[in-house]
């Protein structure tokens, strides 16, 4: 009886499977920190998305308020309240059923969102609307919002912007939603727009002065004079301060 010939198994030595190995590697060092870079840029698109509805959902606001945009300086406390002011700048839009989404004002790039988005803006139990939603207490929001605002301010006045902008132009490493990188800004105009952090620092400036035709970098003189500026400060380790504050920072007169 003849037996068949036995064929011996190819196997991989030691050094190709090293080189295997190097290659994987080298191939993952290439690919993962790109593709980080797409994801966080394609989140950065879907945040200017955001961003431009807020604006737009502001000027309708105008629209049936006289043309002026949110303040929760002027909002009766019949109408609405809050521990931080603020946050009345989207409950006010939220109240008149223009804007009602919360995942609108928040991140997934910023370091200080948890991943848990509020339940609503105002409170569900309450038929007349007047208070916000407890879920909504407490988180830092990524962007900053300036009131005082009327339609008639000019295109180039600044309505909301990212969360850090500091008076210099730059954004926070500490504070801002994307660190120090830079950040969106929205105008009264409808037009949204994403600064590097050194690129705001251009002579030029960003904004137009409050009080003349001059330009600057400090946000604080490109809103109305009589306008403030509302944001909620991130907490924790690392936290750093921004500009606006709950309870509203003053603009200053412009050059």
């Amino acid at each position: 009886m003849r037996k068949s010939p036995t064929s011996s198994a190819s196997a991989f030595t030691l050094i190709e499977l090293l080189t295997v190995i190097a290659i994987i590697g080298i191939l993952a060092a290439i690919i993962i920190p790109t593709v980080g870079a797409v994801r966080e840029k394609a989140q950065r698109a879907v945040d200017g998305n955001n961003l431009r509805e807020i604006i737009k959902a502001a000027q309708i606001y105008a629209g049936d308020n006289n043309d002026r945009l949110p303040d929760p300086r002027t909002i009766p406390a019949a109408t609405m309240t809050s521990a931080s002011p603020a946050l009345l700048w989207p409950g006010i839009i939220a109240r008149n059923n223009i804007l009602t989404d919360p995942t609108f004002y928040f991140s997934k790039s910023d370091a200080f969102f948890a991943g848990v988005y509020p339940i609503s803006i105002i409170n569900t139990t309450d038929t007349t609307k007047r208070t916000l939603d407890a879920s909504l207490s407490n988180k830092s929001l990524a962007w900053e919002f300036a009131s005082g605002i009327k339609m008639s301010d000019g295109a180039a006045v600044p309505v909301a912007w990212t969360r850090g902008l500091q008076t210099n132009g730059s954004w926070s490493l500490t504070s801002g939603t994307y660190k120090d990188v830079g950040g969106y800004i929205g105008f009264l105009g409808g037009n949204v727009a994403f600064y590097n952090t050194a690129g705001a620092n251009a002579a030029a400036g960003i904004f137009t002065s409050n009080n003349s035709a001059r330009k600057t970098n400090n946000i604080q003189q490109a809103i109305p004079i009589a306008g403030f500026i509302y944001g909620i400060p991130p907490t924790g380790a690392g936290a750093g301060t921004i500009l606006g504050r709950a309870t509203g920072t003053g603009a200053a007169r412009g050059p």
